[in-house]
């Protein structure tokens, strides 16, 4: 396998964790075994996953990617049962316990019987008890077989954004996406942010090849993810939706993708109204509003302000209300809580981090403005912009900023899309099959055609 000793050396570590706690009886046993089982199967991710453009380096960062996780998962766990005693992963693990137990007599209980919670707050039970019943680990361990999940997102993520990319575009955007705490920290525990995760980047990597060909058999990935996104939040499924529609009216069609290119987008498209159409069905019996008339989603929006500003540190304003409201909202959900806004440690570490995302964006602005008119070229960049400002609109009605930073990467990684794309130079090279084999770079770099089509920078 071509990745270098860093893969080796994370296995390594990983065994010697195990057999630490093999021979002192530690309770963490199960965390290392499923550590080590888990860095393993990346290992090979990683190798399966590699191309021409990223052969060199990309199984060394995903190895680093995934012990960064594994320490995130356990100051996660040191969060949630030192720091805050308690809190929904409990929860989930005392009820996914509860459930595997009967799934493994054949007995499936109904949801009514099993919780009080929401529906997709029974679906996360449902999805626990099922994992734990193949194997039932301890909290710790159960925290790190949702970040695996989580990471695995990230990964697909990466694949998205790779088919629509340059060489020179993948590393930024590999390294934000894989090492910021957004990712490698908040995710990194049982319950529903792992999973969403999960089925965001299942469903990114499947629009990444629908809107390269508009070809109507990535349509079926895609409905499963944002089936198993929709079962959990379909709130978020609907503003992928709506992201999706975006990029199916005002994306220009991409060249080289055959004569019926015209016909199979329009029914492409036709597929993506109609999955609006359906969340507009479902989101009313989910959340008990109604769409047909402003009194209820104006009573809805101001009682979900009101229930987040209750407690913690908590941001001026409101929900979106015109035009003139979208930056403030915009600047909310990716660049707050600023570092004057911090008033206790995690708000500190989220604050570094909205800082970093700040200054990167001011700095890659005048690229990004320079290379705008180049936008409508890209699919995948004009529906994240779409479900960029779909997610700040939305979620503009959400005040506490800690939520906010718990919430982040549901949208950060379609952000760092559009900066990462318009901001860094695509840096297109060609590489020849034997020097992929060796894993070496190209050593006279040749640019890429001017008619490149996207799905040929895999």
């Amino acid at each position: 396998m071509n990745g270098g000793i860093v893969p080796w050396l994370g296995a390594s570590l990983v065994a010697v964790v195990l057999g630490a706690a093999i021979a002192f009886g530690s309770s963490w046993g199960a965390f290392a075994m499923i550590a080590l089982v888990t860095t393993t199967l990346f290992a090979a991710v990683a190798s399966k996953m590699r191309t021409a453009v990223d052969s060199v380096w990309l199984v060394n960062w995903v190895m680093l990617g995934f012990l960064a996780k594994i320490v995130g998962t356990l100051a996660r766990y040191y969060m949630v049962a030192v720091l805050y005693g308690g809190g929904d992963s409990y929860r989930y693990y005392r009820v996914g316990t509860e459930l595997a137990t009967q799934f493994r007599t054949g007995f499936i209980p109904e949801f009514a019987e099993r919780s009080q919670g929401g529906f997709g707050t029974q679906v996360t039970e449902y999805i626990t008890g099922g994992l734990f019943t193949i194997f039932t680990p301890d909290m710790v361990g159960g925290f790190l077989i949702f970040s695996a999940f989580a990471f695995g997102g990230q990964l697909l993520l990466y694949a998205a954004f790779r088919r629509w990319a340059g060489p020179g575009q993948l590393r930024p955007y590999a390294f934000l996406v894989l090492f910021l705490p957004t990712y490698f920290f908040w995710p990194s525990s049982i319950g529903k942010d792992a999973l969403v995760l999960f089925a965001i980047g299942g469903a990114a990597y499947f629009i990444s090849r629908t809107l390269a060909s508009f070809e109507v058999r990535w349509l079926v990935g895609l409905a499963v993810f944002l089936g198993i996104l929709g079962l959990i939040r379909i709130h978020i499924a609907g503003l992928i939706v709506a992201g999706l529609i975006g990029a199916g009216v005002v994306a220009k069609t991409p060249k080289d993708t055959g004569a019926a290119v015209g016909l199979r987008r329009l029914v492409v498209v036709g597929g993506f109204v109609a999955a609006g159409g359906l969340v507009l069905t479902l989101f009313p019996n989910m959340f008990g509003v109604d769409l047909t008339g402003t009194d209820s989603l104006d009573s809805f929006t101001s009682d979900v302000v009101r229930r987040t500003s209750e407690s913690g540190t908590v941001a001026d304003g409101g929900a979106v209300a015109g035009p003139a409201d979208i930056p403030e909202a915009v600047a909310l959900v990716l660049f707050r809580p600023f570092a004057f806004e911090a008033t206790e440690m995690q708000h500190y570490f989220a604050a570094a981090e909205t800082t970093l995302l700040l200054g990167l964006t001011v700095w890659k602005l005048p690229a990004i403005l320079r290379n705008w008119r180049a936008w409508r070229a890209n699919g995948y960049v004009v529906f994240s912009s779409f479900y960029v400002l779909g997610f700040a609109i939305a979620f503009s009605v959400v005040r506490n900023l800690g939520i906010i930073a718990r919430q982040r990467g549901q949208v950060l990684a379609f952000f760092l899309c559009v900066l990462v794309a318009l901001g860094w130079e695509r840096g297109d090279e060609e590489i020849s099959t034997d020097e992929f084999k060796a894993g070496r770079p190209s050593s006279t770099p040749r640019p890429a055609p001017p008619d490149r089509h996207p799905s040929q920078v895999r």
